[in-house]
């Protein structure tokens, strides 16, 4: 995305130039000697089954400047956590390793007494993955910077947390978050639930509710969805976030609501990154089972309008969500002819029917959450106290989760 625009509200930090790497990960090595970067990876265990996963392990292990790997998985039995284990040992290669099994016996028991401290239910997903590694490392006392990326890319180098670290490290640059920002084109236009669920329906909110400050800093992220992201721990302790698909949403709220949008970026991860392209809906292959992007768009739905509608009395947001969903699918055919237009002069495959059908399914989705006349509270109630807040109230489950975790 080689320009040089930047949006009136968010910096943004465009690839424009060849970097020159050992020289960035010197400066990085150098800056971060006081306050040392982590990667948290969330995972399923059928990440470990597939190609992706290995690869981005052994290229973490050629990177100077990570000082450690936690890898917050679940999904998996006695049997696969030992497999899962002997993976990292053979490519990681020494790299330090701090594995979190979120289903197993010891994390288990965590997440009770977690629950009876009142920092919320533990469910399964990939912002539960993401809250439990925030938390090992608030127990553990990290200061440093925290960096997260997924676990099915393919075609991984070390180029991504690079661009994620530097402009947290960086002594020039103010910021304490950076979201990671790329295509997502594999002959054809991807990130469907960003192009056709979130965008759209960000309009939609901004057509019926007007151009409120949360909406207007959502609608500055050129990929709000992606998985990519680098943040302080001073601030990632203090977000409350979900335990599902909801959780980029909620990631960026909260920090429009804690952080200065000085101290806030987007970053160029540069052409594209080739991930593992989901069903649109649940499907069963071999022992794995796929939520579908349905699911995700529903959770990530649900998260937005919590968020939007969160001082709102409940009938009242009951009836401005049926009023923007109805102008949703409008919005929809607005941004579906763009998407062809850049489809045709990229000589993409540009399948409008198809596109329509995952809009209709979409809105379906949208449709349940009207009908099921959702209580505001309760869904809020599913987000997960901050870490610093829940580790606070309940000291017991610190020493249990620091004793929880495989170190290797």
């Amino acid at each position: 995305m080689a320009d040089f625009y930047q949006h009136a509200r968010l910096p943004t930090l465009h690839q424009l130039a060849v970097t020159e790497p050992h020289r960035q990960d010197a400066e990085l090595i150098r800056w971060t000697d006081q306050n040392p970067i982590v990667l948290l990876l969330p995972a399923l265990y059928a990440e470990f089954q597939r190609p992706a996963l290995p690869i981005i392990l052994e290229q973490i292990s050629l990177i100077p400047w990570i000082a450690e790997v936690v890898l917050s998985a679940n999904g998996m039995q006695e049997e696969e956590h030992a497999h899962a284990l002997k993976i990292c040992r053979a490519k990681l290669r020494g790299k330090p390793l701090h594995l979190l099994w979120n289903d197993g016996p010891a994390m288990v028991q965590v997440h009770q007494e977690l629950e009876r401290s009142g920092s919320g239910v533990y469910e399964a997903g990939k912002g539960s993955n993401i809250w439990s590694g925030l938390a090992y490392l608030q127990a553990r006392g990290h200061k440093g910077i925290v960096i997260s990326h997924d676990t099915d890319i393919m075609g991984y180098t070390a180029d991504l947390p690079r661009k994620l670290a530097y402009p947290l490290a960086h002594p020039q640059m103010p910021y304490r978050f950076a979201k990671g920002y790329y295509s997502r084109v594999a002959g054809r236009l991807y990130g469907r639930v960003t192009r056709l669920l979130i965008f759209p329906l960000l309009r939609a909110l901004s057509e019926v509710l007007g151009e409120k400050p949360l909406l207007q800093h959502l609608e500055s992220y050129r990929y709000p969805l992606s998985g990519e992201f680098a943040a302080d721990m001073e601030l990632l302790s203090q977000l409350r976030l979900p335990s599902g698909w909801g959780l980029e949403v909620a990631m960026l709220c909260e920090c429009q609501r804690l952080l200065p949008i000085q101290h806030q970026c987007q970053v160029d991860m540069g052409f594209h990154y080739e991930h593992r392209h989901r069903p649109i809906t649940p499907r069963t292959t071999g022992d794995i089972q796929e939520a579908g992007l349905v699911v995700a768009a529903e959770e990530v739905a649900c998260c937005l309008f919590d968020h939007v509608f969160r001082e709102a009395e409940e009938k009242a947001a009951s009836s401005l969500i049926r009023v923007v969903v109805e102008r949703y699918r409008a919005c929809c055919l607005e941004w579906l002819d763009r998407y062809e237009h850049v489809a045709l002069i990229n000589g993409l495959e540009f399948d409008r029917e198809d596109e329509m059908a995952t809009v209709s399914h979409f809105e379906a989705a949208l449709g349940r959450l009207v009908e099921a006349g959702d209580d505001f509270g309760e869904r809020l109630a599913r987000h997960r106290s901050p870490p610093a807040c829940a580790l606070s109230d309940g000291p017991v489950a610190r020493e249990a989760l620091l004793q929880a975790v495989t170190v290797i």
